[in-house]
Parts: structure tokens; sequence; C-alpha cells
């Protein structure tokens, strides 16, 4: 007998007593919490502060301030995620100059994002390049997962150029054969529509709204998108950005706060009307005597080609103050997803000695919608500033990321 029975102490109370003990010297409970699954940031750093740039890919673990992975990229790299996030698409061109496939050939690579080791690799040519050293992701994944749309332009013949969404089938890992035309588009934006079957693209050359249907085989139903002109004024209001706000519906946000929500189906402007802003956006009375000089950074805040984020029930819409530095933002508007009303306004501060109204260019919620993590522009060595929803209070930053943070998209 042990001085334990001796005391009356049963076998069951004994162990559970050992395991608790146990459990409060060793940090079990710590170690449980470090094994459970996190939500990552993938982040794309396009690397442009210096000559020699060398763009990368990584994992950040934003509860620890740690990267947890780095990925192997070509040059100017592009990602998306699967909804299910387990599989990271990677586009990027060759660093080599004269490789097997041509100068500069491009590759989509697809990652196993539990292992890291990638499960596909195939030709991705032609993809849409920005030259700025910021840009946004020219990719986008149906909301089920299965189709990634990947916006490209190729040469033709004397010294045109034919502009186009190739469409990949993340159940195969190929590409389609058809392709959906957006000519003369220029830099746009991609929509999918949330049941899986459709694409809006914002071309912001020739202020319109395309829309393309697909089959379950992710075939477009015809050759070309259905094309809607967004009525504009390049000198006050020009197209801003868009989302999906209800079935056929899509929501076109100006750049001066003016919306209008459009029928894709049919055409058809349902309403038209202007956002309450506070502050309000570029002074509505204002029209300048040259084209181009709405880009002056004192004449107020815009909304320009920014992705909207969308949580709970809410927008999270940049603003900018001017789009002289690749349409990086310092405020962000919180509007609700129904009434387009104005909820809150967070504006972010520069340091004092390092004035700038370029504070972030792309951003991601995450923690449950608790947080809001904001790619820093300005601020050197790359830095994810975090805010906390819904109040908008910055609580923290995570410094010495890289160089330029360009894209960053999260887990689940």
């Amino acid at each position: 007998m042990t001085f334990w029975h001796a005391l009356g102490v049963p076998r069951w109370q004994l162990a559970a007593t050992f395991v608790f003990v146990t459990c409060v010297l060793s940090g079990c409970q710590k170690v449980a919490s470090h094994n459970a699954p996190r939500q990552l940031l993938y982040i794309v750093d396009s690397d442009r502060g210096s000559f020699d740039s060398h763009e990368r890919l990584f994992a950040l673990d934003p509860g620890r301030k740690q990267i947890v992975r780095n990925y192997a990229t070509g040059a100017r790299p592009d990602i998306a995620l699967s909804p299910d996030g387990t599989r990271l698409y990677v586009a990027g061109e060759s660093r080599i100059p004269e490789g097997p496939e041509g100068a500069g050939a491009g590759r989509l690579d697809v990652i196993d994002t539990a292992t890291g080791a990638m499960v596909a690799s195939v030709a991705d040519p032609n993809r849409w390049i920005a030259m700025g050293p910021l840009y946004g992701s020219e990719m986008a994944l149906s909301a089920d997962g299965h189709w990634l749309y990947v916006y490209k332009v190729a040469p033709g013949s004397e010294h045109t150029a034919s502009e186009f969404v190739a469409i990949f089938d993340t159940a195969t890992n190929k590409f389609l054969s058809d392709t959906i035309p957006l000519s003369k588009c220029g830099a746009s934006l991609l929509v999918p529509w949330p049941n899986g079957r459709a694409l809006s693209a914002l071309c912001f050359a020739t202020e319109d709204l395309r829309t393309m249907q697909f089959s379950d085989q992710g075939i477009p139903t015809t050759q070309l998108p259905v094309v809607i002109a967004v009525p504009h004024d390049l000198g006050r209001t020009r197209l801003g950005t868009a989302f999906v706000s209800g079935e056929n519906e899509l929501t076109v946000l100006m750049t001066d706060g003016k919306y209008r929500k459009v029928n894709v189906q049919t055409g058809n402007i349902l309403q038209e009307g202007e956002i309450a802003f506070s502050p309000p956006l570029t002074p509505p009375g204002w029209h300048p005597q040259i084209q181009g000089a709405e880009h002056v950074p004192s004449l107020g805040r815009r909304v320009i080609g920014s992705r909207i984020l969308e949580s709970q029930g809410r927008l999270y819409i940049p603003l900018s103050r001017s789009d002289l530095y690749m349409h990086a933002a310092d405020a962000i508007a919180v509007l609700d997803a129904g009434t387009l009303q104005q909820e809150a306004f967070f504006e972010l501060k520069s340091p004092w000695r390092h004035s700038s109204w370029n504070l972030f260019r792309d951003g991601a919620i995450g923690d449950g919608g608790r947080r809001l993590y904001l790619l820093g522009v300005e601020s050197q060595g790359g830095t994810v500033r975090v805010l906390s929803l819904p109040d908008g209070k910055e609580i923290d930053a995570i410094n010495g990321l890289g160089t330029t943070l360009s894209i960053v998209v999260p887990s689940l």
C-alpha cells in the first residue's frame, strides 16, 4: 500500500492530480495551443526598394509575429488561395533570361499549404504585369474554388495586343482552351460571383463593366461578355471599385462617392445615389481645366481601384488622397453592406518624421472578423499594421517583414 492509498485517495483522483501537476510544470496547455491551427497571412513582397530586386512570398503568423514559411517564386509574383486554404496558387515569371520556355516565361505553381510541396506547375504565359513598385492581384478564384481566373495580355501583329482572361481548372490543374476576351480593357478589377458561374471585370481604360456567364464545366456561355457602359466624367467621377450586392446585381462605386446598382444580365441601372462619406470626398463642385488635374493631392480623398473587404455585414473601403503613388491609401470608410450608410471611419497616422498619405496598399480581415491587417507602404523594412475591429484602433505593428509589401491573402 502506498502513502496515497493510506490516506484514502482514490486512484482516479491520484491520476487526475498527477496529470494536472504535470501539465502545469511542463506547460502542456501552451503546447496544445501551439499545435492548434492558426490563421496565416500569405504576403507578396515585390522588393522594389533596391535595383537588384528579389521578390518574395511568405506565410506570416500574425499572432506570433513570425514568418513560418518562405516559398520560392518567379519574378513579379501573384497569388490566390483556395477557399479551404489547402492550395496556394503562385504565378511568376522566369528569372532566367533565356530559359527552356523562352525569355521571361510565366509559370503557375500549385502549392500544398500543409507541406509546402509543389503539386503541379503549368505554363502561364502573357500574364498582365504591372510595372510599378506596388501592384494588386490580377487573379481571382471562383467562390467554390473550382476556377482560377487570370488576366492576360498577348502581343499581336503591328504593335497590337489582345487582352483576355484565362480560366484554370483547379481540379485538373490545367488551363481551359476557352478564354474571355476583354478588348482594350486596360488594368482591370476581377469580381467573381458567389454562384461560381459568373465573373465581372471593371475596365478602367474604357470605363465600363463586363460580365461573362459560365457553364458548369467553366466554359463561357457566349462568345463575348455583356458590356455595360458606366456614365463618367474623367474630370470629376471615374470607375472606382465594385462589389456583388444581390442576385445579378453589382454595385459600382465611383471615385467621388457616387454609386450605381447594375443588373449585369439586362444592363439596366437599378439605382443611383451618392454615399455620404464623412469626412467628404473630393469636393463635388470642383472641375479641372485640364484632364488629369483631379490627381492633385490637396483635393481630398477618393475611391481609386481598391479591393473592398467585406466581413459581418460591413464593407471596408480604402480611401486615397491621391493616386500619385500606386493608389496607396491612408483611411478606410466602413459602410453597412445593405444600406451603404457609413458606420465608421479609420484614419491611419504616419510618423511625424515621415509624413505621408501613402500608408497602405492592400489589406485582409482575420481572426474571425476581429482584426484588420494592412500592408504598410512607407515604413522601412516592410510592416503589417494591425487594427482591432469593429473600433478600428491600431493595436500593433509587425515590422521587418521585407521591403515593399504588395499583396496579402488570409487563410481560414
